[in-house]
C-alpha cells in the first residue's frame, strides 16, 4: 500500500514541486524518493528473485565507443574506459540479465519482455523516478549515476556499490 501510494500519489507531486524548484533541489528530491521506493522494495524481498534485471542506462557507455550495447550488452570490448565491462562481469558473477537501454520506452519494453523477479536500474535520478513509475508493480531498486561531464553523456557508477545491492539482496534471501 506504500509503494501503491509513493508511486501514484507522491512521485507526481514531488516531480511538480521539483520542476518549480531549481535543479540541485530537483535532483534532492528525486533522490529522497528512489531512497524511499529503495527501502520499501528491500524490505519486502522475502524469497531469492529467480531473475533480476541489471537495466542500464546508455549514457554510461563512452560517447566515443563504436560497439553497440542496446542490442547486447556483452557487444562491450572490455577496455575499461567506462562501466559497461565491470557491469557484465558482475552480470556474470551473479547469473543475473544485463541490458542497455537507450530510452525511457526501450527500457519499459524489456522489462515487459523479459518480466524480472526484480530490477537494479541504473540511471540519473530523474530516469530513474520515471522509470519506477512507468514499470510498477515492477519491483525496482535504483542507483543513480554520477555526471562529470554532464548530463546523458559519459556518466559513471559506484560498480562496487551495484554489487552490494545485489549481494544485500541474495544474502538476505538465501535460507
Amino acid at each position: 500500500m506504500k509503494r501503491r501510494l509513493l508511486i501514484h500519489l507522491g512521485f507526481p507531486a514531488i516531480t511538480i514541486l521539483g520542476k518549480i524548484l531549481p535543479e540541485r533541489f530537483s535532483n534532492k528530491f528525486e533522490q529522497w524518493k528512489i531512497d524511499f521506493n529503495n527501502r520499501l522494495i528491500k524490505s519486502k524481498i522475502v524469497k531469492k528473485p529467480k531473475s533480476i534485471l541489471l537495466l542500464l542506462a546508455h549514457c554510461l557507455q563512452l560517447e566515443e565507443c563504436s560497439h553497440r550495447l542496446t542490442k547486447d550488452v556483452f557487444n562491450c570490448a572490455g577496455c575499461g574506459k567506462c562501466n559497461i565491462a565491470d557491469l557484465v562481469k558482475i552480470s556474470e558473477k551473479f547469473g543475473i540479465i544485463a541490458k542497455v537501454a537507450a530510452g525511457g520506452r526501450l527500457a519499459k519494453r524489456l522489462v515487459k519482455e523479459l518480466r524480472p523477479d526484480l530490477i537494479l536500474a541504473v540511471a540519473c535520478e530523474r530516469e530513474l523516478t520515471e522509470g519506477i513509475s512507468a514499470v510498477y508493480p515492477y519491483k525496482v531498486i535504483g542507483v543513480t549515476n554520477s555526471r562529470p561531464c554532464g548530463p546523458c553523456v559519459n556518466t559513471l557508477v559506484d560498480v562496487k556499490k551495484i554489487e552490494r545491492v545485489l549481494q544485500d539482496v541474495l544474502e538476505k534471501t538465501i535460507p
